[in-house]
């Protein structure tokens, strides 16, 4: 079973996320701002992670450039509610390995 992180912090979001992924199999752990994000993968990597760009504390940025150090297979999806070319490309350029737009209409 692939384990997934969900870091957002709209708590909505992160509940209808794991909610979704459990649906689908997958084991599920969420944090609310990017540096529960980086304790909860120091202790235990995942699969994948879910990250929110736009986060207090600690970005969805520094969350993907720390995942990659840790663990440079990891997948790691940046979500966003202000979507732009500029940080879609910088997503990329980061190593992120796909960029989602909010809301998330495709997974209902």
């Amino acid at each position: 079973m692939h384990s997934i992180l969900v870091v957002d912090d709209e708590p909505s979001i992160r509940e209808f996320l794991q909610i979704m992924l459990a649906r689908e199999g997958y084991e599920v752990s969420c944090a609310e701002d990017g540096r529960e994000a980086i304790t909860l993968f120091e202790k235990s990597p995942f699969d994948v992670v879910l990250a929110d760009i736009r986060m207090p504390k600690t970005s969805g940025f520094e969350v993907l450039n720390r995942i990659k150090e840790l663990s440079p297979g990891t997948k790691v999806i940046m979500i966003t509610a202000y979507a732009s070319f500029e940080s879609a490309v910088e997503s990329m350029k980061e190593g992120a390995y796909d960029y989602i737009a909010k809301p998330l209409t495709w997974m209902r």
